[in-house]
C-alpha cells in the first residue's frame, strides 16, 4: 500500500511539471532583420569597404614612393645637367646640385598651401644655369602675410649660387576650381603649376627645363622645408585601412545581433 501511494505521488508530480512547462513555454532565437537598420548597413557597408580599399591603394603607392626615395637617395649626387641628359626614370627623386643665378623677379607663389597649421604659399623661383637654361627651384613654404593683397617678402643672393637638392619630374599637381584670372605681373601668385603655362609665362626667350629641383633645407632661401617625403606614410595608410575594416566588422556584427530576437514558443496542446 505504501508503494502504491509513492507511485501515485510521483505520477502527480510529473503531471504538474509537464503542465507547468506547457503553461510557461520555452524561449527561442529568431533572426528577424529590421528594415531601417538593414538599409543603413546596406548603404554604409560598401562605402566603408571602399574607403578601406582606397587606403590600401594609397599605402601601396606610398610604399613604392618610399622605396624609390630610399634607392635614389643612396646614389651619389650628380650635376643637374648630367642627370637631365639621361632618361627620366634614372633621375626622378635623385640627389643633384646646380650652379646659376636666381631670377627672383620671376618668383611664383603657389596659393592655398598649408604647413604646421598655417596658411601660406609654396615658393618656386627660377634658377638661370650656366648654359642659360632655366630650372624651377622649390624653396618650400612661406607663411602668408596678414593682407591678401600682399605677398611674402623675398630676399635671395643676386650673385652666382650653388644649390643642392632632389629632382622631380613635374610640379605638384592640385585641383583648381575654375580658370585663373589673367595676370602679367611679377612676382606672380598662381593656383597651379603646369609646364605649358610656365613656358608661356616666362616667354619664348627662356628655355625652361622640364624638371623641378627641390632645394635642400640648408639652401639659403628655404624657410620651411617640405621636401619629397609624403605627409602620410604607407604605415599610416595601413593603419587607417584596418580602422575602416574594423568599422565594417562592427556594422555587420551589430546588424546580426540587432536582428536576433528571443520569442516564446507556443504552448503544447493549446
Amino acid at each position: 500500500m505504501g508503494l502504491a501511494i509513492a507511485n501515485s505521488a510521483k505520477a502527480r508530480g510529473a503531471q504538474y511539471s509537464a503542465a507547468g512547462a506547457r503553461r510557461l513555454g520555452t524561449n527561442a532565437m529568431r533572426f528577424r532583420p529590421r528594415r531601417g537598420l538593414t538599409i543603413f548597413v546596406a548603404v554604409f557597408l560598401p562605402l566603408v569597404l571602399s574607403l578601406a580599399a582606397w587606403q590600401d591603394r594609397r599605402a601601396a603607392e606610398k610604399a613604392a614612393l618610399e622605396g624609390r626615395l630610399a634607392a635614389q637617395g643612396a646614389q651619389p649626387a650628380q650635376r643637374l645637367e648630367a642627370w637631365l641628359s639621361q632618361p627620366e626614370e634614372a633621375w626622378v627623386l635623385a640627389p643633384t646640385f646646380a650652379q646659376g643665378r636666381w631670377q627672383a623677379h620671376r618668383a611664383l607663389w603657389l596659393d592655398n598651401q598649408t604647413a604646421g597649421g598655417r596658411a601660406g604659399y609654396g615658393l618656386f623661383v627660377p634658377l638661370a644655369l650656366v648654359d642659360r637654361t632655366w630650372v624651377l627651384v622649390d624653396l618650400g613654404f612661406r607663411p602668408a602675410p596678414a593682407r591678401r593683397s600682399e605677398l611674402p617678402a623675398l630676399s635671395l643672393p643676386s650673385g652666382p649660387v650653388a644649390i643642392s637638392g632632389q629632382l622631380r619630374a613635374a610640379p605638384p599637381v592640385r585641383p583648381v576650381l575654375g580658370d585663373e584670372a589673367p595676370n602679367d605681373q611679377w612676382p606672380r601668385r598662381v593656383q597651379a603649376l603646369r609646364w605649358s603655362e610656365l613656358r608661356a609665362a616666362f616667354g619664348p626667350e627662356v628655355t625652361l627645363r622640364e624638371a623641378l629641383l627641390v632645394a635642400s633645407p640648408e639652401v639659403e632661401g628655404v624657410e620651411v622645408y617640405q621636401g619629397l617625403t609624403p605627409p602620410m606614410s604607407a604605415a599610416q595608410h595601413r593603419g587607417y585601412r584596418l580602422q575602416w575594416l574594423g568599422l565594417a566588422l562592427v556594422l555587420v556584427l551589430g546588424w546580426i545581433f540587432a536582428s536576433l530576437e528571443r520569442t516564446p514558443q507556443r504552448e503544447h496542446g493549446s
